[in-house]
């Protein structure tokens, strides 16, 4: 198996497993919090969303944001550059109501994007160092993602979703159990 296809089928293993877990659930169960210092699934799953879309668009194609691009920021109700890291209580408690339907837009909008610069990358360009930082704007960032590869930003990326994965299945959990 090709690393691009690897890639790809663990994102798309990603998506299928976040929607499951979102499927059955109500507007105020993807809205909750367990406390007003956790987050919610509909902010987990939109934070996955924007880490990608900054990975993808603005480290490795050098292109404005699907988030921007698309709109996407408007319909959220959200600034151009948030993407939900280093939260505090005050802003976790003003993060809007979101429905399945608009995280899934954008999550799917950002994944095709995705999807389609993986596709067209062969196996050696898994080794190209992008110029810059997904996160500019945070200190040390641009230092620390020197150096980083496509595929060392693949990886990056899918354990950053595996993480939030599980943190959508144990806020999940916590209001329904066990597979209800």
């Amino acid at each position: 198996m090709e690393l691009g296809e690897f890639i790809e089928q663990t994102l798309e293993d990603y998506r299928r497993r976040v929607y499951a877990a979102m499927e059955p659930l109500t507007e105020d169960e993807i809205n909750w919090m367990p406390n007003p210092e956790s987050n919610s699934i509909a902010f987990l799953v939109w934070h996955v969303a924007r880490v990608e879309d900054r990975w993808t668009n603005t480290f490795a194609r050098g292109v404005e944001e699907v988030w921007v691009r698309q709109g996407w920021h408007q319909r959220f109700g959200l600034p151009e550059k948030e993407i939900g890291l280093r939260f505090d209580v005050d802003q976790l408690s003003a993060f809007p109501r979101l429905s399945s339907e608009l995280l899934h837009g954008y999550f799917d909008a950002v994944r095709e994007e995705t999807l389609e610069f993986i596709n067209g990358l062969g196996p050696a360009d898994f080794d190209h160092v992008p110029e810059g930082s997904p996160f500019p704007e945070y200190p040390g960032a641009v230092e620390r993602f020197s150096g980083f590869t496509y595929a060392l930003m693949y990886r990056q990326l899918i354990g950053e979703e595996d993480q939030h994965l599980g943190q959508v299945s144990y806020v999940r959990g916590l209001q329904r159990g066990l597979d209800k």
